[in-house]
């Protein structure tokens, strides 16, 4: 979803108007595409923003796709009858977020509160939260995806997953390199690996089952992948 914030100035401080509507001198529209030959409406013209402090108000809308541009025309009414319009761009949500990865931590935050076992990433500190997220996210798209206009939700929990995994100290490098381990020994014990079963999910660099699982649906099958480390 994006936002369309405006605060109402009086001698450059923020001041309460009397009204605050979407809507242009013709009423044609509130929020509309920017370039855009055909105009395309997003937000209806005498559509109420949402006061959210002294002289700031905003309005929240469902976007039509991923990296839009809009145009807007916000109507501010204020004591003694007076009127003007305020209008300009914004850019709405973004495929990817600018921070790299395919959802904000707000978003991964609520993710987590609906899983059970989320103590690596409740345990962690936000920055570290973030670049786990990054890490996710760009570990997914070095994979051969089909073409995507938008992020699936599945693909956002599976970057969740990942994250997840690396802040409970699950290291890409070192599972890559244990699919070449036959057997494993410490004093009397040994432990033999099957290694003729496949693990895919390892080999593309995702450490988590539950991660690949939601990923495969979204591979493209006609570009083999082939992942090494050296």
């Amino acid at each position: 979803m994006s936002k369309l914030e405006y605060t109402h100035l009086d001698n450059l401080v923020p001041t309460d108007a009397d009204s605050v509507v979407l809507g242009d001198a013709g009423d044609t529209y509130g929020i509309k595409k920017a370039d855009d030959d055909d105009e395309t409406l997003v937000v209806n013209a005498g559509v109420e923003m949402v006061r959210v402090d002294v002289g700031t108000y905003e309005y929240t809308f469902e976007d039509l796709a991923y990296d839009l541009e809009y145009e807007y025309s916000i109507k501010v009414e204020y004591p003694g009858t007076v009127f003007n319009y305020v209008t300009g761009e914004f850019e709405g949500l973004k495929l990817v977020e600018d921070f790299g990865a395919y959802l904000s931590r707000p978003d991964a935050e609520i993710y987590f509160y609906n899983r059970l076992w989320s103590t690596a990433w409740e345990g962690a500190s936000d920055h570290d939260k973030e670049k786990a997220l990054i890490m996710a996210s760009k570990t997914i798209m070095q994979l051969s995806l089909m073409d995507l206009t938008t992020i699936p939700q599945d693909l956002k929990d599976a970057s969740c997953e990942i994250a997840i995994a690396l802040l409970d100290g699950i290291d890409p490098e070192k599972e890559f390199e244990n699919l070449s381990m036959v057997s494993q020994g410490y004093a009397n014990i040994r432990s033999t690996y099957d290694r003729s079963i496949r693990q895919e999910h390892i080999e593309s660099g995702v450490v988590s089952i539950r991660a690949w699982q939601l990923i495969k649906p979204y591979l493209d099958v006609s570009k083999e992948l082939k992942l090494s480390r050296v």
